[in-house]
């Protein structure tokens, strides 16, 4: 006979899984400007998983606030899929990093700004939610089937083929530019950063032939390279404009993504 005592215990505890929400990132580059062979290769979104307290323990990491690899972590802790974040063109990269915030914290940013005319400083408010891609223009331009492009200078007629600088580039970028200053050398960010866009010159893809290439590139040609890279290169247009409460004074440009981004004060 069964025990009355029975009718009242508890059911068996039964272990619950919990599975954290994704969205879907709209990726500025469409996934054209990634080789054959990427995981993005001709992917328009990316699936992002929502910020835990585990990403805000690697927001927090002292070790990858010091190597400046924070943000890699954060995103290779929130990307659904084998994706390198170094690999990542640095417009989808910010894509996946507003993202994450908006979900995180909200869309509302909060941020301070130098005016550009009285310089006083004020507090913006930004609506990532506003944020939208930058326009493309693809005019003239030849995009190869290894996701870089490829133009004709206007001074020397070479036909050099440019890539979009990914994070990995920039990483490497930042490493120059402490060397020389380790070194005391003089600081070359211009060249520096030309000879890490040029993947071939006249399809010679020879190192020390690109480097000579470049350190003989008539002004004209370099502003070129460098304007039809800001035309092409996909990415958010996050920028802000606003009247200051000061001198009333128009003041519009970029909003770099610090640390402090992840950071609401509320």
């Amino acid at each position: 006979m069964r025990n009355n005592e029975d009718n009242f215990a508890p059911p068996p505890t039964q272990q619950q899984s919990y599975s954290r929400p994704t969205d879907f990132v709209k990726l500025p580059s469409k996934g054209k400007f990634y080789p054959p062979g990427h995981p993005l290769f001709n992917k328009e979104e990316v699936e992002v998983s929502f910020m835990t307290t585990k990403e805000e323990d690697i927001l927090l990491s002292p070790s990858y606030n010091k190597k400046g690899n924070v943000f890699d972590k954060l995103i290779e802790s929130l990307i659904v899929g084998n994706v390198k974040a170094e690999s990542l063109l640095i417009g989808d990269k910010n894509a996946i990093l507003i993202n994450a915030r908006k979900n995180a914290y909200g869309s509302d940013y909060r941020v301070s700004l130098i005016c550009q005319h009285c310089y006083e400083t004020q507090e913006v408010s930004i609506d990532l939610d506003e944020v939208e891609d930058k326009n493309i223009d693809l005019k003239g331009v030849n995009i190869t089937p290894n996701g870089t492009f490829e133009l004709q200078l206007p001074r020397t007629k070479a036909k050099v083929e440019i890539k979009n600088l990914t994070s990995l580039d920039e990483t490497d970028l930042l490493k120059k530019a402490e060397q020389r200053a380790k070194h005391n050398l003089p600081e070359t960010p211009a060249t520096d950063r030309l000879r890490q866009m040029i993947v071939t010159v006249n399809d010679n893809a020879d190192p020390m032939e690109i480097n000579n290439f470049v350190s003989g590139l008539p002004i004209v040609d370099s502003r070129y390279i460098k304007k039809k890279y800001g035309e092409v290169c996909p990415d958010v247009d996050f920028t802000y404009d606003y009247e200051c409460d000061s001198c009333s004074g128009r003041n519009e440009g970029g909003v770099p993504i610090l640390g402090t981004f992840f950071w609401p004060d509320d």
